[in-house]
């Protein structure tokens, strides 16, 4: 590292052209350590995360707002941001997967709706098809994240093949501590589902 990172950042808010290059290179030698630790990440995801990372400390430097005035406190935000960064595309990729999973439950209007659905699980989807798809999961995923979290999860789980059994002991604990008989849970997911079933249709453009 060039010099005291405390220093280097006073640099670059008197917008210190070489002071940002040389605050750059660091942010990516010190996300290669902080993301390849991250199994779950590709090449490109950590690519992502580390020029969005890098694009919001920017702004924060400029700002004055990196608490910590040592190179520890300055590395530990640094890294921190960066896991952060990492984590929210994570949750983000598994959001929209339990949302593919939940829409793949719910019947379309047509046959050839059906038809396109089935082509963009191809490799090389129409794009009438891709956007139909889209559109479609973009409406369940709204209408999903409208329930409370106790009716979403109980929703996906059932989605997901858990059991009944389990996904009763898990409402039970926090955060969820809401109590059912486990013969309710299959109850509960069959009305969700005609829930957005219903929804669908409604909505359907």
């Amino acid at each position: 590292m060039p010099g005291e990172l405390h220093g280097l950042l006073q640099r670059c808010r008197a917008e210190d052209a070489p002071a940002w290059e040389h605050f750059a290179a660091w942010v990516k030698t010190r996300s290669r350590t902080i993301l390849g630790a991250v199994d779950k990440l590709s090449a490109a995801d950590r690519e992502d995360a580390m020029a969005d990372t890098l694009t919001g400390l920017i702004t924060v430097v400029r700002r004055g707002e990196i608490s910590g005035a040592s190179n520890a406190e300055i590395d530990a935000y640094v890294c921190r941001a960066l896991r952060n960064r990492a984590l929210n595309l994570l949750r983000g990729r598994t959001r929209r997967h339990e949302v593919v999973a939940v829409a793949s439950e719910v019947p379309l209007l047509h046959p050839a709706e059906n038809w396109a659905m089935e082509q963009v699980a191809d490799e090389t989807p129409s794009q009438a098809a891709q956007a139909m798809a889209a559109e479609q999961l973009g409406r369940a995923e709204k209408f999903i994240l409208s329930w409370p979290p106790e009716d979403r999860y109980l929703f996906i789980a059932k989605v997901n093949g858990v059991s009944a059994r389990l996904i009763q002991q898990t409402l039970e604990r926090s955060p969820f501590e809401c109590f059912c008989a486990v013969t309710s849970v299959d109850t509960r997911y069959h009305r969700l589902r005609k829930r957005l079933i219903d929804h669908m249709r409604e909505t359907e453009p």
